[in-house]
């Protein structure tokens, strides 16, 4: 699995293929950096993201963080060997302070341990989960905090599973 992080014009594509994929996300104005740790970054302005209190809006930071996720994990397997699509499968939220500035969210990059073992069940299983963890500074205090999962499932077009299945602890179980 490729551990390095993101060129700049790799991230700029990337934000192309976000709003592509998920057009929603357009409206969140968000941006994607690296951080010099492994994390990524995603920004966003307060003014389109803001609610009604002029705090941004609980659902652009559960989407941002969401997509930040997403992105942290299609850097993850961009240079794999097999070909997967991404996507969530669970998260967890926590608004723990009003967010009244630009925002910026931070995905933690996983421990190599997490990585090898994420890389040993998708090339076992095919499909692969892995935890990630995004948190929103406001005020140099912690915001928000978001923990999601997100599962890899391998492009064979030659198997004749489904696309889509869900992990369970004890294996895979088709949907």
């Amino acid at each position: 699995m490729s551990r390095t992080s993101m060129t700049e014009q790799a991230l700029e594509h990337l934000e192309q293929l976000i709003m592509q994929e998920m057009p929603i996300t357009e409206h969140l104005q968000f941006s994607l950096s690296p951080k010099e740790d492994g994390c990524l970054c995603a920004s966003a302005p307060l003014k389109p993201n803001a609610n009604h209190m002029g705090t941004a809006f609980g659902g652009s930071l559960s989407m941002l963080a969401t997509v930040t996720g997403w992105a942290m994990m299609h850097q993850l397997v961009d240079n794999m060997k097999q070909q997967v699509e991404v996507i969530i499968q669970e998260s967890d939220i926590e608004y723990l302070k009003p967010v009244c500035e630009n925002i910026s969210v931070v995905c933690e990059r996983p421990n190599e341990d997490a990585l090898d073992r994420f890389q040993a069940m998708l090339d076992r299983w095919g499909r692969a989960r892995l935890d990630l963890k995004c948190k929103i500074e406001a005020a140099g205090e912690c915001a928000f905090t978001f923990m999601g999962r997100y599962v890899a499932l391998a492009d064979d077009k030659e198997d004749d599973q489904p696309a889509h299945a869900s992990l369970t602890p004890v294996g895979i179980a088709e949907e």
